[in-house]
């Protein structure tokens, strides 16, 4: 499908000027929707996205929250990460069907085990949950060569850095308030490599656990088969910090304390019939610095149930 891809270094950056509002091609909400990915209806895009070009899987760290917070920790929760090259900007909402451009498409999930993800199918369950979950999208994460590990962890940072985000965040953390308040501070040890006031931040519909989509965004327009377009979104990181903590449903105690999660994904799993990305390029980071510079061309809206 694709011809042998040479390195790039192009930058995508998110919008400073993010806006928050309904879609009309997303009325149920549930997902932070970014990019030209707003152009597209929700049963358009998921039908592209179904079919990804590259993907990428880490597992990790989840309760049952099919049961009352605070429960066990429990294996088989998974971040992932769907990309699609050349989606038609013919099918998106308004279009000139004469066009020829696409788009580059970015899917991500956070997925629940089988015996979780229909715990909450009836409004009952939905109405006793004590869980409330935060996911907090990273816009400004490095591109990487194809070759890096891919175990989920985020080596362009710190340990330091990691260990006094997640612990911000659950310092922040309220049960009595929504995800979407002030977020905390930077931590001084992350340098300025990342910005928490340009998080994207979810409030996790916990019917979504089945593996909806919680972030979707899209290139800009380019000619079907554009390389530079197909290398970003295969390098790209994705820093995803997960919150996991309770309403007030839950009756926590006053001291109790979320357990807050960072990880990293990238597509790096080529899907049969693509061709393989490039391998040899240094990582390109797209730090605060370079948000704060007011270069970014795309918006993001944030859609809730």
């Amino acid at each position: 499908m694709h011809s042998l891809l040479r390195t790039t270094r192009t930058l995508l950056v998110l919008d400073l000027c993010t806006t928050v509002g309904a879609l009309a091609g997303w009325p149920e909400g549930g997902m932070i929707v970014a990019g030209n990915a707003v152009r597209f209806d929700r049963q358009t895009w998921e039908s592209n996205l179904a079919q990804p070009n590259a993907t990428g899987t880490v597992q990790v760290s989840g309760f049952d929250i099919s049961q009352r917070w605070p429960s066990e920790e429990v294996d088989g929760w998974t971040l992932s990460l769907n990309v699609s090259n050349d989606v038609p900007e013919s099918q998106s909402m308004n279009a000139d069907n004469t066009t020829t451009s696409t788009f580059t498409g970015t899917s991500i999930f956070l997925k629940a085990p089988e015996n979780i993800q229909g715990a909450f199918t009836n409004h009952t369950a939905l109405d006793e949950a004590t869980w409330k979950i935060c996911v907090n999208v990273v816009p400004n994460g490095p591109q990487e060569d194809q070759s890096e590990a891919g175990n989920g962890t985020c080596g362009f940072l710190s340990s330091q850095c990691v260990t006094d985000l997640q612990q911000a965040y659950a310092d922040k953390f309220s049960g009595s308030q929504e995800c979407y308040g002030t977020p905390p501070p930077t931590p001084s040890s992350c340098d300025g490599i990342v910005d928490t006031n340009n998080f994207q931040v979810q409030q996790l519909p916990l019917t979504s656990v089945n593996g909806t989509e919680v972030f979707v965004t899209a290139s800009a327009s380019h000619d079907a088969g554009d390389e530079a377009a197909w290398s970003n979104a295969t390098r790209q990181v994705w820093p995803v910090l997960t919150v996991w903590g309770w309403n007030t449903r839950a009756q926590a105690p006053e001291d109790s304390s979320p357990r807050v999660q960072l990880s990293c994904i990238r597509a790096n799993t080529v899907e049969p019939g693509s061709s393989d990305p490039p391998s040899s390029a240094e990582p390109t980071f797209r730090g605060a610095a370079i948000l704060s510079l007011g270069i970014a061309s795309v918006t993001a809206w944030y859609t809730s149930l």
